[in-house]
């Protein structure tokens, strides 16, 4: 019983934390919602065609894309979409996809990337894989589009 408790606590704090980094992130008044501020620059890709359209893109440029691996049943996702959206919107030099793991047009870009938990994001760097992570982290998000976006 304790150490259920000790864990129910650790995974209160984790949310506690992550709130606060979502409501630092996201827009001004909207509690972690979206709002009708500046549209977002997050494409959505309906398709194996368009996802491989939109790697062939960052390759030929050697720019950064993050992929959002989510699902609209996911509540850590709609949690941290909007943090997306705003990091969209604070990063335009990088490229930011979704991707709905339940649409079944994207079964082979969800199967090929290993997908086994959501959200999942997913990083390129000139069309090449070079980082991924699981969970409703924004300091994990952003840190690794300021790792990837650094000059060196």
């Amino acid at each position: 019983m304790l150490s259920t408790i000790g864990r129910s606590a650790r995974n209160g704090q984790y949310l506690f934390q992550t709130l606060g980094a979502v409501a630092k992130l996201a827009p001004s008044g909207s509690a972690g919602f979206a709002t009708a501020g500046a549209p977002d620059r997050v494409a959505e890709v309906s398709s194996d065609k368009d996802f491989s359209a939109k790697l062939a893109e960052v390759a030929g440029n050697g720019s950064l894309m993050i992929c959002d691996f989510t699902a609209k049943w996911c509540g850590p996702c709609r949690m941290i979409a909007p943090v997306f959206s705003s990091l969209s919107n604070k990063y335009p030099d990088v490229s930011f996809v979704k991707i709905d793991i339940d649409n079944g047009a994207l079964g082979n870009t969800v199967q090929d990337h290993n997908i086994t938990g959501v959200p999942t994001f997913v990083y390129y760097k000139g069309g090449r894989r070079v980082e991924s992570f699981s969970g409703a982290r924004p300091d994990m998000l952003e840190s690794l589009i300021q790792k990837h976006t650094a000059t060196k």
